[in-house]
């Protein structure tokens, strides 16, 4: 439970040290991260559009570690992040090509490493 309000929390601050926490495979620092974002974004509105810039490297980091259940956690986050508030999934174009390459090698791994992928 949050001992302060959600949407009174500095984003600029906490919005990317949970983002940080994508890397994390071990339990309760992979929960913790996981509920943070989901919890922030979900009650962000216009807070989470000037910190997406901050929220590249990480994304960028959890993506290189190149671990399935990182990476589909990831991928969650990010369809959550764009539609948590308006324009920034337009935001993101420009931070594609630090994104994409990782999930191309991702998407050519053979059928028995994808298989954990949930396409839902």
């Amino acid at each position: 439970s949050w001992k302060v309000e959600i949407e009174k929390l500095d984003y600029h601050h906490y919005l990317p040290l949970f983002f940080d926490g994508l890397c994390e495979m071990t339990f309760p620092y992979e929960f913790f991260a996981r509920q943070g974002i989901h919890d922030m974004l979900e009650h962000g509105g216009n807070k989470i559009l000037p910190v997406l810039p901050q929220l590249i490297i990480p994304i960028k980091n959890a993506l290189n570690l190149r671990n399935r259940q990182v990476i589909c956690v990831t991928l969650k986050v990010l369809q959550h992040l764009v539609v948590s508030a308006e324009m920034v999934g337009k935001a993101l174009v420009p931070y594609y090509r630090q994104i994409l390459p990782v999930l191309n090698i991702f998407k050519n791994m053979n059928g028995e490493s994808a298989s954990g992928i949930d396409y839902s």
